[in-house]
């Protein structure tokens, strides 16, 4: 073969591979799958690709990873035309940072569009069981107690969880019942064994809710049989008025520091609690986030009055510096709940 031959044949081979690697550049998509969070087999994702041209393109679908599957393809993409593809993604056994590619060709084995999918995946008996450390059988959860936050009285009080099933089998979650006022449902009709499913609770409260901060335990069943009992809390706040026109709750101290204590001894402060409102003021509960804080009871307190609160701190058992809160819930139209907060340095 002559010289001239030679060099116009590594002048096209040259061309061909810089015009395939500007395709690669051009049409590389990077898709971050985020964190796998012990869904220990395989990790499933629709991608979606677009034919941008007006014509029709010859598809077919390359990866180079063993680990990567799909549902082959070979078919004409009308222009505009868009089309999904489902993956799965074996999860290799080591956890760490991983990325697969995923090659969109046409009939000449050029590329088209490619996929460049990067995740992390946590080593599943040591990462995820660290984080999903709390049992509330059959679930692993992150929460050690399942919060519903705050609401007013006549509120749904709704969230949601990230569970893991490892109760030794499947669960059907259809059927599970609480009773009227607690709801419980999940992402899929059945949780798999050793798998995550999303949960969502729902408390129903009504105008005869107990007040203030709860915690408890639901309980659901299906046909009687207990299948989980899960630790739960959740504030309810008095609903306001629509107006002020009513009892007016005013505090004459909303935060009280008692200063330097002893281990075991106890400090006393009076606190004013007045309704200077044209309505009686009823003080529906007095509630304390420590049982460190001792306080009397106020129940009624007339228009114009007030009443002296006792708050006792005693130190038994505390050390350092310390911070604990009083809640008044009253039927105060504009101030259902007002706070007091309380500090001290225990030594």
């Amino acid at each position: 073969m002559s010289k001239p031959c030679r060099l116009n044949r590594i002048v096209v081979i040259v061309f061909m591979l810089f015009t395939t690697f500007v395709g690669i550049a051009q049409n590389l998509q990077f898709v971050d799958l985020g964190v796998v969070e012990g869904e220990f087999r395989q990790y499933d994702r629709v991608l979606t690709w677009t034919n941008q041209s007006s014509d029709s393109v010859y598809l077919q679908f390359w990866s180079s990873n063993e680990n990567l599957k799909f549902t082959p393809l070979k078919r004409s993409v009308g222009g505009g035309e868009l089309i999904e593809i489902p993956i799965s993604i074996a999860l290799p056994e080591e956890a760490g940072d991983l990325e697969y590619e995923l090659r969109l060709l046409d009939d000449n084995n050029l590329v088209l569009h490619g996929f460049q999918m990067s995740f992390k995946v946590l080593q599943s008996e040591l990462d995820v069981f660290k984080a999903y450390r709390n049992v509330h059988f059959p679930f692993r959860t992150k929460e050690e107690v399942l919060n519903l936050r705050s609401g007013v009285r006549g509120d749904t009080l709704s969230a949601f969880f990230d569970v893991y099933n490892l109760g030794g089998q499947d669960l059907n979650a259809v059927n599970l019942n609480g009773g009227d006022s607690v709801h419980i449902s999940f992402s899929t009709d059945k949780v798999a064994h050793h798998a995550f499913s999303k949960m969502r609770i729902d408390f129903i409260s009504n105008s005869k809710t107990e007040l203030g901060f709860q915690k408890r335990v639901f309980k659901f069943y299906n046909n009687k049989k207990l299948v989980t009992a899960l630790p739960v809390q959740y504030t309810i706040l008095p609903k306001k008025a629509a107006n002020d026109q009513g009892p007016n709750l005013n505090i004459d101290i909303s935060s009280y520091d008692f200063k330097v204590m002893n281990v075991g001894s106890a400090k006393e402060v009076e606190i004013s609690v007045a309704n200077n409102g044209n309505q009686p003021l009823v003080i529906e509960k007095v509630e304390s986030n420590c049982d460190c804080l001792m306080y009397n009871n106020i129940s009624s307190i007339a228009p114009g009055s007030s009443q002296i609160l006792k708050v006792v701190f005693n130190a038994t058992g505390r050390m350092g510096l310390e911070r604990k809160t009083l809640a008044i819930f009253s039927n105060d139209p504009l101030k259902p709940v007002q706070i007091l907060t309380f500090r001290a340095h225990v030594k």
